[in-house]
């Protein structure tokens, strides 16, 4: 799946009052307002992969964020690169990636 691909699904799976929820709780406009469960489920038809995961993340979109936390490989991480993601982190809901929304 590419990255158009995979956005253009989290966008078709957006929700107002979930936006809204989230900007209540600190997140900016980069977003779709995707529930959580509807982006696992999406990681679950993807599966893992790397790359879709780092261009996800590079996105800035917080439901991309929540994917690629999903998808990618920790272990093809260098620590420099995790700590470029973690310093990178806007929303903090992202930072926990379990949230339960």
């Amino acid at each position: 799946m590419t990255l158009e691909e995979t956005l253009t699904q989290l966008e078709a799976l957006g929700n107002e009052r979930m936006r809204t929820q989230n900007i209540r709780h600190g997140a900016g406009d980069n977003q779709f307002g995707v529930r959580r469960g509807e982006v696992r489920k999406l990681a679950k038809r993807i599966k893992t992969n790397h790359d879709l995961a780092l261009a996800l993340w590079e996105t800035g979109n917080i439901d991309a964020r929540f994917l690629a936390i999903l998808l990618i490989e920790l272990k093809r991480l260098s620590a420099g690169e995790l700590d470029r993601m973690v310093r990178s982190v806007t929303f903090v809901e992202v930072a926990d990636g379990s949230s339960p929304m």
